[in-house]
């Protein structure tokens, strides 16, 4: 069953492998296209804006022109037509230029002088812009493909609303566009031979298409007003082109400031074969994989059934084996089970005692008042090492004590122990999590005891109200403990100074300061600060 189940895993991850590969790199070939697509379009719209920006300023030129000219002197001189005809000889789009007044009548044009009788009230950009609700941000009107009256040429219409001083109507300045500059330019950025790129008016009229499969000289070359609505993600939409019923992936963007858009389709189908070109050379790979691990698998298989003997054989001498073992780890569990409990029993008895010890010391301090202040030290020290045992009798286990829990209930049993009525000394303690071995705790705890001990004696001597901070802290394997209090500065560091007076806590705060291998120091600054630095494995002091 292993060895058939290696093999499954085998296969599976192999076919995995390999449809994964396929999505990635369909992801990857999609990718691609979007931003080929996103780019070519980008260039699309550029050149749309710069072209068409630019006769859009000719047509104000124009407009100038006639507000210079007036319509006489048009009539009557040839000089609004050589300007004209001077304009339309350099942009190779620019198919003529023409000036209509507010009743359509053509008065200019850069074709012939005079003008001819004609007249331009029945063509759309004309009566869009004579329109009296025309907006003047709808100033510039893009008309659609048209068949010239006096040149049988297709061309598209870029066109002006003039105006009076006064926003009257006065004409309409119009430049004609050859569709074939476009579609030239369009052909040189096709990517694919099914790629396609539209100029579109925004009600969905095609201008420009290429590639055009329709007669050149056709007027009406497409109406799609849903390619202008689909709604987009990231600039990229799928649509099937009304124009050859082909799936592609278009790309749209707007020309500022005009009602324009440019298109870019992809053809999803080319999209779709470059994927599977990429994918094909996994795919020839992965087929013989497949079949050289169905062979690795039977021989495997074989082999498995031959070590299966063996392995049976081994596994009931290992069975025997650990049954033995078993059995020995069990009388050993229940061994150290039970020594842990003895200890447990120890520690509480030890606790318990010293509290009957310190009881006994308070009874015999409540009968002898003079010897309430000597046991009171006894007394504090005591309950420190009772506090030890209680921590050790609650933990989970006995090699270890929690430094945070510990100095809690230190703090608040010496708080309790050294209230005074009328004075309030609070005690504040910062401790980390952490946990010191049962060698080092009981000198930690006498000392701790013996500092805050000393800073309720002798630093709130004349105060009412105090602080005490404690702090412990790791860093780089040692222990810091720093107590600092508010107060006016114990008096028994400077005691341990003066020659034939001996301080027994001092002693003792050096005692267990060598025990631990530690170094400690005061310093007064306001109050006093008592700092201790100690390994804080045992270990690190050897």
């Amino acid at each position: 069953m292993a060895i058939l189940s290696l093999l499954a895993v085998a296969l599976a991850l192999t076919a995995a492998l390999l449809v994964f590969a396929a999505y990635q790199y369909r992801s990857q070939v999609i990718a691609e296209a979007e931003n080929r697509s996103i780019a070519i379009a980008r260039l699309l719209e550029e050149h749309a804006a710069k072209t068409l920006s630019m006769h859009a300023a000719a047509l104000s030129q124009m407009e100038w022109m006639v507000d210079d000219l007036g319509w006489d002197r048009i009539d009557n001189s040839p000089l609004l037509h050589e300007r004209l005809k001077a304009m339309a000889s350099l942009p190779v789009e620019v198919q003529s230029y023409w000036i209509i007044d507010e009743n359509g009548r053509i008065r200019a044009s850069s074709f012939e002088w005079p003008m001819r009788p004609l007249d331009a009230y029945d063509r759309e950009y004309f009566r869009a812009l004579a329109s009296p609700g025309v907006k003047p941000g709808d100033a510039i009107h893009i008309g659609p493909r048209l068949s010239g009256k006096m040149r049988s040429e297709i061309f598209f219409t870029i066109s002006r609303r003039m105006e009076l001083p006064d926003h009257r109507f006065q004409g309409v300045a119009q430049i004609s566009l050859r569709p074939g500059y476009f579609a030239d330019f369009y052909r040189t950025v096709l990517h694919g031979s099914h790629d396609v790129i539209l100029l579109m008016r925004e009600d969905g009229e095609v201008l420009v298409r290429n590639p055009l499969s329709a007669p050149p000289d056709r007027i009406d070359i497409g109406h799609f007003p849903e390619l202008i609505t689909a709604p987009e993600k990231d600039g990229v939409f799928r649509a099937v082109t009304p124009l050859d019923g082909v799936e592609r992936m278009m790309t749209r963007r707007k020309i500022p400031n005009l009602p324009i858009y440019v298109l870019y389709g992809t053809d999803v189908a080319s999209i779709e074969k470059a994927w599977r070109d990429r994918v094909l050379p996994y795919a020839l790979f992965a087929i013989p994989a497949f079949g050289l691990l169905c062979v690795l698998g039977g021989i495997a298989l074989r082999r498995s059934r031959q070590a299966a003997a063996a392995q049976e054989a081994l596994r009931r001498a290992n069975a025997a084996l650990e049954g033995r073992i078993a059995e020995r780890t069990r009388h050993l569990d229940q061994a150290l089970a039970d020594k842990e409990m003895l200890l447990r029993d120890i520690h509480h008895r030890v606790k318990n005692n010293l509290q009957v010890i310190l009881s006994l010391l308070e009874l015999q301090a409540q009968r002898a008042p003079e010897l309430e202040a000597p046991f009171s030290e006894a007394l504090t020290r005591i309950n420190t090492m009772g506090l030890i045992h209680e921590q050790i009798y609650r933990s989970t286990g006995i090699s270890a004590v929690r430094l945070d829990n510990f100095v809690d209930a230190l703090a608040g049993h010496l708080n309790s122990f050294h209230s005074r009525p009328g004075r309030t000394i609070v005690i504040r303690h910062r401790v980390e999590p952490l946990s010191l071995d049962l060698n080092r705790v009981v000198p930690f705890a006498l000392i701790l005891n013996e500092v805050v001990s000393n800073a309720f004696k002798h630093a709130f001597a004349d105060r009412c109200s105090g602080t005490i901070a404690i702090a412990v802290t790791a860093e780089n394997g040692s222990l810091h403990l720093t107590v600092e209090d508010d107060g006016t500065g114990a008096s028994e560091p400077e005691a341990a100074l003066v020659p034939d007076r001996r301080s027994m806590g001092m002693d003792l705060i050096r005692a267990f300061t060598r025990q631990i291998h530690g170094e400690y120091h005061f310093t007064r600054e306001g109050g006093t600060r008592f700092d201790l630095v100690f390994p804080q494995q045992d270990g690190d002091a050897a």
